[in-house]
């Protein structure tokens, strides 16, 4: 049977925890899969910054995990110039064409929950008053004036504005009145913003985390001040794997797939509020860098590294290929008329967009590749690894980058190999 090399490119420029263990995984397990009448044998390779030449640019990778890429505008050049001839997990591109504004009216569109949504421009034009580049006796008639009074009452009060290209939470105001919209308006700076109606008295905010069709749910609190206490359950409650009821989990694991296979983002993340009443908002989910610290993950951590290892085997073992994007955009808006003329339940319709979701990532395929090809071992080996020193070391070194302080950092290495053990007993 013929043998043949595949290589998997590793590029991460702000979760060490995360490349390292991807690498070190995939060395341990040293794959050689038997796939569709080929043998693959699979490693790495880490994707560093360099000179190259643009007219003859080649990679030696077969798939590149290419996190924070858009970061970098030199890498940026790199992967989209090499895009044809390589998978990559994200999508360049459509980086910098869909924006939670273009997201959050697409899902609207489809029919999933999104809170009442403005977009407005940025308070301070400074930057394009002293822009090169554009004409000041442009800048004005170019805007419109509008009455900020009059938006904040179409979407509702209280509510959220924050940065239409924010992240971490950075920059969200609350305002519960016209008031404090304006003074929270007026010092957003250059940057443009959106104001998001509030999901009252929320039960639950989860956050989902995708990479490929697999899904992890994380209870979160957005409202702890430092991001690597966010995803703890409680003050002394760790985590808890069972704080959804069977139909919320299937619920926001389908609206995270469904995103990510819309806009055909193999990485992305999505926060979702449930009500009360059991509705479910998705309130952020164009993130296709999300995060995947050891530090803020901690107990979820070992999942996300082997669902990642999982789906980059299948992908190099399959030779996936990228489709172009937006290719099947037009089967889910189909369906959505569908679901309207035939007055569709919701469950119906995500059930119905689920199925577009899973024919995105060859779902079945994916399934099979992993019981058959990777086989029972493949929970056993990733096993011994996050038990092994050589992840101890890994997540001690990640724990005393985080914390700043010499002294405390002992005791919060122990805190964090309490927690992974957690995890290991839990996964025996």
């Amino acid at each position: 049977m013929k043998t043949v090399e595949k290589t998997i490119g590793v590029m991460d420029p702000n979760a060490f925890a995360f490349r390292e263990s991807v690498e070190k995984l995939i060395e341990c397990l040293a794959p050689s899969i038997e796939y569709n009448g080929v043998i693959n044998k699979v490693s790495t390779r880490r994707i560093k910054c360099r000179p190259y030449d643009v007219l003859n640019a080649k990679t030696t990778c077969h798939a590149i995990i290419n996190r924070g890429a858009h970061w970098n505008p030199h890498h940026n050049s790199f992967f989209q110039r090499v895009s044809h001839q390589t998978y990559l997990l994200n999508d360049m591109g459509s980086f910098f064409a869909i924006n939670k504004n273009t997201s959050y009216g697409h899902m609207s569109e489809l029919g999933l929950k999104i809170p009442n949504t403005f977009a407005l421009p940025q308070e301070d034009n400074t930057e394009l008053e002293n822009s090169t580049k554009v004409s000041p006796d442009l800048i004005f008639p170019e805007y419109e004036m509008f009455n900020l009074e009059e938006i904040g009452e179409a979407v509702g009060y209280p509510a959220f504005l924050k940065p239409q290209d924010g992240g971490g939470w950075v920059g969200v105001e609350k305002v519960d009145n016209y008031e404090e919209l304006l003074i929270a308006y007026k010092k957003s700076g250059e940057k443009p913003q959106n104001l998001q109606k509030a999901v009252d008295n929320y039960k639950e905010f989860v956050r989902c985390v995708g990479m490929g069709p697999d899904i992890i749910p994380m209870h979160y609190n957005a409202a702890s001040e430092y991001s690597h206490d966010r995803y703890f359950r409680s003050d002394d409650v760790v985590v808890d794997t069972n704080f959804l009821e069977k139909d919320a989990e299937k619920e926001v694991k389908q609206i995270c797939k469904v995103i990510n296979a819309f806009y055909g983002w193999d990485h992305n993340s999505c926060e979702t509020l449930m009500t009360e009443n059991g509705d479910i908002h998705p309130i952020d989910f164009a993130n296709a860098y999300p995060d995947s610290s050891l530090v803020s993950l901690h107990y979820y951590f070992p999942d996300l590294v082997k669902n990642c290892v999982k789906w980059m085997l299948f992908v190099v073992c399959s030779e996936r290929k990228k489709k172009i994007f937006g290719h099947d955009w037009d089967a889910y808006y189909k369906l959505k008329a569908k679901a309207d003329k035939e007055n569709w339940s919701y469950h119906k319709l995500l059930d119905g967009y689920e199925k577009l979701a899973d024919k995105h990532y060859a779902t079945k395929d994916f399934n099979k590749f992993v019981k058959n090809n990777l086989g029972k071992d493949f929970d056993k080996k990733c096993h011994d690894f996050f038990s092994g020193e050589e992840f101890d070391t890994i997540l001690s070194t990640e724990v005393e980058r985080y914390f700043k302080i010499p002294a405390e950092r002992p005791a919060k290495i122990e805190k964090y190999r309490d927690i992974h053990k957690l995890w290991l007993d839990d996964n025996k």
